[in-house]
């Protein structure tokens, strides 16, 4: 093609987290060739849609990582904080039980 590199760099768990060409940025050491001939930019979409990353780096080849595995990743990730929205929701429900407590015990 125009005579760049392609590489890729992955984390300890040997997911691919980012892509790159030579045309654009100097490798690390860490970092592995995954074409010697390729196009000034680097085009393969590592992220799904639901933002994970799509492939694993295994034995000098880019393996993509099944429907399985990416689902139980997804399942495992910790639930989103509360909006503000339900925040707001959550302390107007609690001082509503608080008042009612004042009123059940006499209070108020």
């Amino acid at each position: 093609m125009d005579g760049y590199k392609h590489y890729v760099r992955t984390n300890a768990a040997g997911l691919v987290i980012h892509g790159f060409s030579s045309a654009f940025e100097t490798p690390e050491q860490t970092d592995a060739c995954i074409d010697e001939n390729g196009g000034r930019h680097f085009m393969i979409e590592l992220r799904n849609e639901r933002g994970q990353f799509r492939y694993r780096y295994e034995n000098g080849t880019l393996v993509e990582r099944g429907q399985s595995d990416l689902d139980a990743e997804w399942n495992a990730r910790p639930p989103a904080p509360p909006t503000k929205e339900e925040l707001r929701e959550k302390r107007a429900a609690d001082l509503e039980k608080a008042l009612a407590n004042l009123y059940t015990k006499g209070v108020v």
